[in-house]
């Protein structure tokens, strides 16, 4: 599924994982659960997500995405870290769609052209009554936002922190993961993955999708001693 918008010289993939389904909730319950009232409510959205890097703020932004497609509403998911070169200008006429999601906002706190493009299009979509979620790493006052307007328009939005799976929410984030991809994983040797990779979702992720791959192509099941021959650990 993508996200194109004729003043984006591109399109962004949104992760078809990433949905409200199968979001691992741990202890954002009360945090989906508004962002789904919200959205399933219409009219005016204002919602700042942030979080650690892989507590699950882009994946709750794209599953919003996600979600107004099946509403047949039109949504845009803009990844700052990905479009911090190109001309802010590509975010003028974003607010005609449905739902704007922007993520990563740190990536471009202090460009000054980045974040005036940012506060005129926050000022458009509150004209149009267009909803706007935003995800970032930080809060908004935790951020060095040079342009006053803009962390004021920032801390303005409903503000919600995400936290970070514990380390038993991730054993159960792959183990679930690899039944939706067929194959079994046992707890231990999700637990053994955890225990030896970067402790990021998305790099979790990752790692399970190369051992899947791996193991239809060897024809063997994820043991421990199979991950620790594929990966090299």
């Amino acid at each position: 599924m993508s996200s194109l918008h004729p003043q984006i010289p591109f399109s962004f993939t949104l992760h078809e994982a990433f949905t409200f389904d199968n979001f691992m909730v741990g202890a954002n319950q009360v945090v989906v659960e508004e962002l789904q009232r919200q959205l399933s409510a219409g009219g005016d959205l204002l919602v700042y997500l942030w979080g650690d890097i892989g507590a699950g703020c882009s994946h709750l932004l794209q599953a919003a995405c996600q979600w107004a497609t099946t509403q047949n509403k039109t949504a845009i998911y803009l990844p700052m870290n990905e479009i911090r070169n190109f001309d802010p200008a590509m975010l003028e006429g974003v607010e005609g769609v449905d739902l704007v999601c922007i993520d990563h906002i740190e990536s471009v706190v202090g460009e000054p052209e980045w974040e005036e493009a940012l506060f005129h299009l926050f000022n458009r979509v509150l004209q149009q009554q267009t909803a706007l979620l935003l995800g970032a790493a930080q809060p908004p006052r935790g951020m060095a936002v040079q342009l006053p307007d803009l962390l004021t328009r920032l801390a303005s939005c409903a503000v919600f922190q995400v936290k970070t799976l514990s380390d038993e929410g991730k054993v159960r984030l792959l183990c679930d993961r690899a039944d939706e991809k067929g194959v079994e994983l046992p707890v231990e040797s999700a637990q053994y993955i955890l225990n030896r990779s970067e402790r990021s979702i998305g790099r979790l992720l990752e790692i399970l999708d190369r051992l899947d791959q791996s193991s239809l192509s060897a024809g063997r099941k994820l043991t421990i001693p199979f991950i620790k021959e594929t990966m090299r650990w």
